[in-house]
């Protein structure tokens, strides 16, 4: 069901520097209760095609799964820290993500979701990474 506007702006800042990726795309948008699902596919250029992600957000509490070939689920709890293992076409690693800023906006007919939080890898830093994702529910 592709009834959603989605809008992903995503900023990854490391010892580099700053990269910043915009998306835009068809998806579907639900609620279920008190949670907000999101689902859409994901193409080469911003990760790897024939992936789905599927966004469920409750409260400052975020699960972003991503599909095979690359699995992942990641979560992004406002104030704790979080471990997942994180599947490549190269192979699997631990990751860290701590989260420092959730801020949701999310109503049924569709709004704004609002991430900051860090990646490291077996501990190391990697990047601090923004997420301002915006639906609008199609009519």
């Amino acid at each position: 069901m592709n009834n959603a506007d989605i809008t992903l702006i995503s900023a990854a800042a490391t010892e580099e520097g700053r990269d910043e990726t915009e998306f835009f795309t068809v998806g579907s948008f639900t609620q279920d209760g008190d949670s907000y699902i999101i689902r859409y596919g994901e193409n080469a250029e911003i990760g790897y095609e024939s992936c789905f992600v599927t966004i469920t957000i409750k409260g400052e509490t975020v699960l972003i799964e991503r599909s095979a070939p690359a699995p992942s689920l990641l979560t992004v709890e406002k104030g704790k820290k979080h471990h997942m293992v994180y599947g490549t076409p190269y192979g699997d690693f631990m990751m860290g993500i701590n989260a420092f800023e959730v801020k949701n906006d999310m109503t049924s007919a569709g709004g704004k979701l609002y991430l900051k939080y860090s990646i490291d890898i077996n501990s190391d830093f990697v990047s601090e990474n923004e997420i301002n994702l915006t639906v609008k529910v199609n009519q």
